[in-house]
């Protein structure tokens, strides 16, 4: 495959269509149409920039530092996507540290047999589809988590009341996030051929790879995703306890409100 600066234009020109038929059915999207794939454009133009740079250097530090980064970026998003507060920010960090570290090793080196696994070209795509993954299932597990402990915490003192631990307590309130962290995969495993590309396997057949290890390490991805989130979700939700109850057990009234 070999892209030239005219076969990437040629590509860019099919944007014309769309645009074409927005205006002759009048349709006044237009703007916004353009506007969105201008900042789409520049975001990827960065981001391919950065790549360049990581990917030149090479270097184990600098690639473990960009693998931070990601994570950094993923507890911002899920902390702005579930409406909590900055405190959240290190249970979060936790969790997602946590399953990029275990998770991401296991693929890597187990899994995917790779020998160098602190190289860009394997550390980073893995990396950044883990955090990808945790980051959108996470925003949606802890909202839920947050919300129900909220608007039922009578159903928590009502159980602390007749002598449970903490952990009996909250037991509800963590099955519900995880429901909501497993659903989501659930339904994306169940439905993912039919409904959604597999943009794994398409990009590795691109790149010269045989079905048979597309169609493998699509599923490997799948399964790695899935544990992640979960296993993110667990790790955070039990470092933020000390943030969202006092010594006694109480509910703090900081605590967050999405």
């Amino acid at each position: 495959m070999n892209i030239t600066i005219v076969s990437f234009m040629l590509g860019i020109l099919l944007l014309a269509l769309p645009l074409y038929l927005l205006h002759v059915l009048q349709v006044p999207m237009i703007g916004k149409v353009l506007r969105a794939f201008g900042r789409a454009a520049v975001m990827l133009v960065a981001l391919g920039v950065c790549l360049y740079l990581v990917f030149h250097w090479n270097h184990w530090a600098v690639n473990l530092l960009v693998v931070f980064l990601m994570a950094v970026v993923g507890m911002w998003l899920v902390v702005r996507h579930a409406r909590l507060g900055k405190q959240m920010l290190v249970p979060i960090g936790a969790g997602l540290l946590a399953a990029l570290i275990v998770i991401g090793a296991w693929l890597l080196l187990l899994a995917l047999g790779v020998r160098r696994p602190l190289e860009a070209q394997y550390l980073l795509p893995v990396a950044g589809f883990l955090v990808g993954s945790m980051t959108q299932t996470l925003s949606h597990a802890l909202s839920v988590y947050y919300r129900s402990l909220i608007h039922h915490d009578e159903l928590y003192y009502y159980i602390i009341g007749n002598g449970a631990s903490q952990a009996e307590a909250l037991s509800w309130y963590v099955r519900r996030s995880l429901q909501a962290t497993v659903l989501p995969h659930v339904k994306q495993m169940s439905t993912f051929v039919l409904t959604m590309s597999p943009l794994v396997v398409w990009a590795m057949l691109l790149s010269g790879s045989s079905v048979v290890e597309a169609v493998a390490v699509q599923l490997l991805v799948l399964v790695a995703g899935f544990t992640a989130s979960v296993v993110a979700l667990v790790v955070a939700l039990f470092v933020a306890r000390r943030y969202s109850f006092d010594g006694y057990g109480r509910l703090k009234a900081g605590n967050p409100k999405p």
